[in-house]
């Protein structure tokens, strides 16, 4: 993201969870002198995670999980070292991006021109080059418009119309009632739309609902779409082709040869697939195979409890891969008091 990047959720929604209720990100603030009067800068919550970090974090050791298999009643876990730790317990937090997505014919291309979105400083060194982006999100619409920036030529490929949230941001000032309004319709930002939101807010209703519904559910209020900060940067710089969808790709040339839906073609030195994510446990790599097999999924989510348990005794999964049964807002920061609740019940005697 950009390092002068403004995060849509309001500073109210933006505190990850510890014990006692306290790491509220306002402390934070307060502690910090730091305005919160306004948009989160998201060099302010990487701040205030940092911080985080540093006051309730004391045991963590940054290493990759290379392997993870069951051992007796618990699990070995390999990092980079050469001896496993043994726990009981394991909870796998690892976010949306193992899960990215890419398409038929993209899935199974390999070739560095054929990458996932780019962070910005590498999109920054795409000027003069030919760019495609294919998707019609937000990492795309990002993708795109910084790439463009930068002084790349850019095309955006969406298989749907292009869609813009509306610009009704927590921090803009209203009246007292405006306010009140506000809030009662929007009690927390980036669901949408009303009244369907609140359901996102109330994780064991979503997972009464019936599966088809609560997917639907989920589909409806992630739907894909920019913010409104993007459009001057997409609006006049980059190229957009709607309701088109890649058909073929031809790697064995000087460029990317692409075939769109409509048997057009191009010829560009980037491919960049930004059309998101899809839960698949085979893209964790370091489950041992026989673990793996122990858990059981449903079209690619592992089945959970209400406390994140999957089949496997002792082994959860919170965050994205946890979607499918909470609903949204398992992936963001807003459900970590939710989850965490959940699993403190369950790992408490412990």
């Amino acid at each position: 993201m950009p390092a002068d990047m403004i995060l849509r959720s309001a500073w109210s929604e933006t505190s990850l969870a510890a014990p006692d209720e306290s790491g509220a990100i306002l402390d934070w603030a307060q502690q910090e002198g730091v305005d919160a009067s306004g948009p989160v800068p998201l060099q302010a919550f990487l701040a205030y995670a940092k911080w985080f970090e540093e006051r309730f974090v004391h045991d963590l050791r940054p290493e990759d999980v290379t392997r993870i298999e069951a051992e007796g009643g618990g699990f070995a876990v390999w990092g980079d070292g050469q001896r496993p730790v043994h726990a009981q317990t394991v909870v796998i937090a690892v976010g949306v991006t193992p899960f990215i997505y890419m398409p038929t014919p993209l899935d199974d291309v390999d070739d560095p021109r054929v990458t996932p979105p780019l962070d910005p400083v590498e999109l920054g060194r795409l000027s003069g080059e030919r760019v495609l982006v294919i998707g019609g999100g937000q990492a795309a619409l990002e993708s795109a418009g910084i790439a463009a920036k930068a002084g790349a030529k850019v095309e955006l490929v969406s298989r749907s119309p292009l869609r813009w949230f509306a610009d009704r941001e927590p921090h803009y000032p209203r009246s007292r009632l405006g306010e009140r309004l506000y809030r009662l319709a929007y009690p927390a930002v980036g669901y949408g739309p009303a009244p369907i939101n609140r359901l996102a807010l109330h994780p064991d209703l979503f997972a009464a609902l019936p599966k088809r519904l609560g997917r639907s559910l989920t589909h409806r209020l992630l739907r894909p779409g920019g913010s409104p900060w993007l459009r001057g940067l997409i609006e006049g710089h980059v190229d957009v082709t709607e309701q088109r969808t890649v058909t073929d790709l031809d790697t064995n040339e000087a460029s990317l040869h692409v075939t769109l839906s409509d048997e057009t073609h191009r010829h560009v030195d980037r491919l960049i697939v930004a059309t998101g994510y899809r839960c698949d446990l085979r893209k964790l790599p370091f489950l041992d195979d026989r673990l793996r097999a122990a858990i059981r999924t449903e079209d690619g989510w592992p089945v959970l409890d209400r406390y994140f348990s999957s089949t496997v005794p002792n082994l959860y999964f919170v965050g994205y891969a946890a979607e499918d049964r909470f609903g949204p807002l398992s992936r963001f920061v807003l459900g970590t008091r939710f989850t965490v609740n959940r699993l403190q019940k369950a790992l408490g005697d412990r």
